[in-house]
């Protein structure tokens, strides 16, 4: 009879015992599955979200005699000279970063007093499709500016001047047309009037002048330090400074769920080979009748072992299918629980054919000694079990 025929009969017969080790390896393979994909997936959801909160890297002039504050970030006004002020070809000069595939947004902006209905309000001229996907956190009523005599006002500055969405306002002796009001968002954006770049940089003369430039760079992947050091050589006049709060509070949470998930899958991992290697060594136990016979008849020790790590290979792959299936349904179930947001868990192939493979080493390690106990048995002895 041939030695894998020999392992299957052995697991037939004993279904209820070779089943038990079949949960052990599932258990150890599902819990790690469940941890890894959720915590993965959890990283990639937060990973999202903090790229959405906006800009990662602030960028300003590099002089000492700064006027007005936007953003906790102090900038050029109107009355700093021109060496005060960064240019509309630094965004160029940005994007053409060895790392500028990297970059998700470049938002420029010119700061300045105009003169709006009789009040000097700070204004701020914006890039509008590049602020608007910078800052996806902002509602308003009305629709986005698109041409260069549309206005959007902050919440307290449409209550001030007393204005809603289709009123026309004057700016600086010229009309213009308010297409958008922020809603009230808790922070300096209510107080401000935000205009068109080119429109601000006419009215303020400050042509090709900016005040300070915002790059909001793709957290998941991009090697920040980098990306701010190559913008340091493009942009030698300007302090280029990363928002190191935003990032480290991403990479803290994502750190602590990884620590978290590690740590549960060596306890989980160490509890089930434990279990395993139990159940193969009261299995080869009971057998000791059976691989004495084997051994009497001529078998070898290397076929002993041979059968013992056949039957290790099959429940192995059993719970390793098991494993990765369980754990898979888990984590689409917990990860959403956990994280307290929605979170997708994705079927892994790759993950899978992993699963498969660890849990088919992990059988082979828990029983080698069970299998080396066995081919040691002697046959004499064994026999006076009969």
């Amino acid at each position: 009879m041939r030695l894998d025929s020999i392992a299957i009969n052995n697991i037939k017969r004993r279904k209820w015992k070779m089943a038990f080790i079949v949960l052990g390896i599932a258990l150890a393979v599902s819990t790690i599955v469940t941890l890894y994909s959720a915590t993965e997936a959890m990283n990639q959801e937060l990973a999202d979200r903090f790229d959405e909160i906006g800009a990662n890297i602030m960028i300003v002039p590099n002089v000492d005699n700064y006027a007005l504050s936007y953003g906790g970030i102090t900038v050029a006004s109107a009355n700093v000279n021109s060496m005060g002020y960064l240019h509309n070809d630094d965004v160029i000069k940005i994007n053409n970063i060895p790392e500028g595939d990297n970059i998700a947004t470049v938002a420029p902006k010119t700061l300045a007093y105009l003169e709006i209905e009789g009040s000097q309000l700070l204004t701020v001229g914006v890039d509008f499709p590049m602020e608007m996907r910078l800052k996806k956190w902002w509602t308003y009523e009305g629709d986005s500016p698109k041409r260069i005599d549309h206005v959007m006002l902050g919440a307290n500055i449409a209550t001030k001047l007393g204005v809603s969405t289709g009123d026309e306002i004057e700016v600086e002796g010229e009309t213009y047309t308010v297409t958008a009001v922020l809603h009230p968002q808790g922070s300096e954006d209510d107080g401000l009037v935000f205009m068109q770049l080119l429109t601000v940089q006419r009215l303020a003369d400050l042509e090709d002048k900016l005040s300070m430039i915002e790059v909001a760079a793709y957290c998941t992947t991009c090697p920040l330090p980098e990306i701010v050091e190559q913008i340091r050589e493009a942009l030698p006049n300007a302090k280029v400074t990363a928002l190191k709060e935003a990032v480290q509070a991403r990479e803290d949470i994502i750190d602590n769920f990884s620590k978290f998930a590690m740590a549960v899958a060596v306890v989980v991992f160490f509890i089930g080979s434990l279990v395993v290697t139990i159940t193969m060594m009261s299995s080869v136990n009971e057998r000791t009748k059976e691989i004495g016979i084997f051994r009497a008849i001529g078998f070898r020790k290397s076929n002993v072992v041979e059968i013992i790590l056949t039957e290790a290979i099959v429940l192995g792959t059993a719970g390793g299918i098991a494993g990765y299936l369980v754990g898979i349904l888990a984590a689409k179930f917990l990860a959403p629980t956990l994280a307290g947001m929605q979170v997708t868990v994705t079927w892994n192939p790759i993950l899978g054919i992993s699963t498969v493979v660890g849990a088919i080493v992990l059988g082979l390690i828990t029983s080698a000694y069970p299998a080396i106990k066995a081919a040691k048995l002697d046959p004499v002895e064994a026999l006076r079990y009969i």
